[in-house]
């Protein structure tokens, strides 16, 4: 069961005792919808004394909601999980890789008034940041390099697309180098684009002959490797991040220096 709590205006606060169901998640989405339209920034606060079995009707219901949150992450300020549980804290811990810039902590249920303190607390917008992909010139036509270094923006996006776009549409097999500085994750409003590298046709990705990731984080690594069986006509393999010097020559090209474009 879904219970609301007395928190500030600004926040959704809430517990999660026993089956959760669908009429439960909808309430959730009204009240959400509702604090986006009237604040800028929302709190979310989260305590689970118990959660029981749910039904498909409740996990429709739960993914309904999961999407409008993707949609306005940017209004979620902070989500603070109240539990003595363990799988929360192993939950976060992975949503943080992926979304850095949600704020969320796991609290004991002893540190309910500080989780609900913490949550209330806007923080300070960062300052803009440089966009995280930057094309690498290559010697050959039909491969191209990029790297990664820092969080995947929205703002980015499609002139990212642009450019691969038009790179697949001048070949009919391609090669891919990805230099991975500093993966710092993404911005969820990636996942909602119209035109966004997951909408990417997959006719586009079939056309990937070769795909080298260098300096992927060990998590990540794994991932891809599991990953191959779905793309069995795309080769992908991982390298360290010394060792792009061999990922260009499994990819049979090489990088052009800037002081090289330029004479």
């Amino acid at each position: 069961m879904l219970k609301q709590l007395s928190a500030p205006n600004h926040v959704i606060a809430f517990t999660i005792d026993g089956a959760l169901s669908a009429e439960g998640v909808q309430e959730y989405r009204s009240i959400f919808d509702e604090k986006r339209q009237q604040y800028e920034q929302i709190g979310l606060y989260v305590e689970f004394l118990e959660l029981a079995d749910i039904n498909a009707s409740t996990l429709l219901e739960g993914v309904k909601a999961d999407i409008e949150l993707w949609r306005h992450l940017d209004q979620l300020s902070r989500c603070a999980i109240v539990s003595d549980k363990k799988w929360p804290q192993t939950l976060v811990s992975i949503i943080k890789r992926i979304v850095p810039k949600l704020e969320m902590q796991v609290f004991a249920t002893s540190q309910s008034a500080e989780a609900l303190q913490w949550a209330a607390t806007i923080p300070k917008k960062p300052a803009a940041k440089r966009a995280a992909i930057h094309f690498l010139p290559t010697n050959k036509a039909n491969v191209l390099a990029f790297e990664i270094d820092g969080t995947m923006s929205a703002d980015e996006m499609p002139e990212v697309i642009d450019s691969l776009e038009s790179f697949f549409a001048d070949h009919e097999k391609v090669r891919l180098l990805n230099r991975m500085t500093h993966f710092a994750g993404f911005d969820p409003a990636i996942l909602i684009q119209r035109q966004g590298l997951f909408s990417m046709k997959l006719a586009a990705i079939k056309k990937v002959e070769r795909y080298a990731i260098v300096g992927a984080p060990n998590w990540m690594s794994k991932l891809i490797h599991a990953m191959q069986p779905v793309f069995p006509n795309m080769q992908m393999q991982t390298f360290a991040a010394d060792r792009e010097d061999e990922a260009l020559q499994w990819l049979e090209a090489e990088l052009i220096k800037t002081d090289e474009l330029m004479t």
